[in-house]
This record gives C-alpha cells, structure tokens and sequence, in this order.
C-alpha cells in the first residue's frame, strides 16, 4: 500500500487535520482527504475547504467539495488497491494542482456539477460548489462570475425541495437577495480570508496564487 505521505508530498501538502492534507491556494484550501474504512484500509477523496467563514474551525469542518478517487469502473478506490495512486489522483482531480489560472479554476468547478451523476442530483451539493464558485469569484473581485452563480441559482431553486433547502440554507428568496449583495459579501468574505490565513494551522501550510 502506498504510503500516505508519498502521496501528500508529490502534491505539496501538508496535513491541517489528521485525516486532510491540504495547500492554500488564495482563499481556499485544496487537497486529499484520507477516510478510515472499518475492516478495510483507506479511501481517498479530493476536497476543498473555503477559508470566508467565521472561524478556520467552521471553515475545515465540512468541506464543499468531496470528490472520492474511483477506478475505471467507478468504483471508489482503496489505498491498497492501486499502485499509480498518484497518477490516478493527477488525472481525477486536475484542480488538485497548485498551478491553475482562475478562469480554468472556476470551469472546472462548473465542470463537476455537469458530470458528476451524485452531484447532479443533489442539489445540497451543487450548492456547496456554487458557494465556491461565488467565493472565489468575489475574492478575487469578479462580479461578472458572482452574478452568472446568482443566475444559475435562481433558474434552478423553484424546482428544489423547500423543505430540504430551508433546512439547509433558510428562505429561498431571502437566499437570492443575499447573493445579489456582491459588495458587503466580498468585503466580509476578504475580512474573513484574510484573518483565518494568519491561523498557525494555515500559515505553515504551502500556498499558491491563482495563475492570470
């Protein structure tokens, strides 16, 4: 089996919890997390963390994207089960590198929620990456990509189950006026950004910056 430090260091990654190894790209954390399976070894999974919440806690709690790495047949592989885990990982999760221009960044997010069948049909998880689309895109100060998530979400939320969303997200339409506020949410999205990338827990991490 191959060893989980190989693999996090041919990334450039560094571990921020025990089971997630990560680099800071701008405004968000991207890297491999590693989940026990009882009676088994590990699976691996890509994930991206958002560093605009509140706290560096609330930021790494629950990641926005979960992508697990699968076989030619889908299945979701183990780390003993593979020896080009690393190749696997280079050719699944293109946006696990720390070299990316913006734009691609973003498309490859969009990417997902086209392909990805569990993702298609779950609208909590096209959310989630609808969160990092917008996030990103305000950090970096491009409200024509906020405004097109804004779009996507308004044309998809009547057919979204109401309960579920509020569950989730509260009112739909009090949702929608909250996106529109593009200039209070990049200010506090970069206030917050900006706070948690002193965290010690952050600052020891490898960082990158959005290729232009």
């Amino acid at each position: 089996m191959i060893d989980i430090s190989l693999i996090s260091t041919a990334f450039n990654l560094k571990g921020i919890t025990s089971k997630c190894f990560v680099h800071k790209v701008e405004c968000i954390l991207a890297g491999l997390t590693f989940v026990k399976v009882p009676n088994r070894d590990y699976k691996l999974f890509f994930s991206i963390y958002p560093l605009w919440r509140s706290t560096l806690k609330s930021c790494i709690d629950v990641p926005l994207l979960l992508q697990p790495l699968v076989d030619d047949n889908g299945l979701d592989i183990y780390l003993s089960d593979s020896t080009n885990i690393i190749d696997r990982c280079s050719t699944q999760f293109p946006l696990l590198s720390g070299s990316n221009i913006a734009a691609d960044f973003v498309r490859g997010l969009y990417e997902i929620i086209a392909t990805d069948k569990s993702i298609q049909t779950h609208f909590v998880l096209q959310m989630k990456i609808y969160e990092l689309i917008y996030g990103i895109a305000l950090y970096l100060n491009n409200i024509k990509i906020a405004k097109d998530v804004y779009i996507q979400i308004s044309n998809q939320i009547s057919g979204w189950d109401t309960k579920i969303f509020n569950y989730w997200y509260g009112d739909k339409d009090t949702t929608l006026t909250k996106l529109l506020e593009f200039e209070s949410n990049k200010r506090r999205i970069v206030k917050n950004v900006d706070r948690n990338a002193y965290d010690p827990k952050v600052i020891k991490l490898p960082t990158y910056k959005f290729l232009v």
